[in-house]
């Protein structure tokens, strides 16, 4: 009898975080089926966090929400970081799903 391989919900193509001040600011890029998700979050210092979650399946889509952050002039290294390892995913698996 075979058994069918249970897809993966989630894969985490790229994390980083960078404290600015007393907040600290995660971004992370998940392959979620067919789609990719791109998940900021911002940490206060009291604990408050705020959440952005974008579901896309181009690269702009992504690229244009992380330069557009208010942040983006003291992450640029790990933004361009995240989008490499994005756009490597992409062209290892021609943008088809991952089964």
């Amino acid at each position: 009898m075979k058994r069918l391989r249970k897809r993966k919900a989630r894969a985490l193509l790229s994390e980083f975080s960078s404290t600015l001040g007393s907040e600290i600011l995660k971004v992370r890029i998940y392959r979620d089926r067919e789609a990719f998700v791109c998940e900021r979050e911002l940490v206060e210092r009291d604990g408050t966090s705020f959440t952005m979650v974008l579901p896309f399946r181009k690269t702009e889509t992504a690229r244009t929400l992380l330069t557009s952050d208010p942040y983006y002039s003291r992450m640029r290294g790990e933004v361009w970081r995240a989008l490499g390892k994005l756009d490597k995913a992409l062209r290892e698996n021609d943008g088809k799903p991952v089964s």
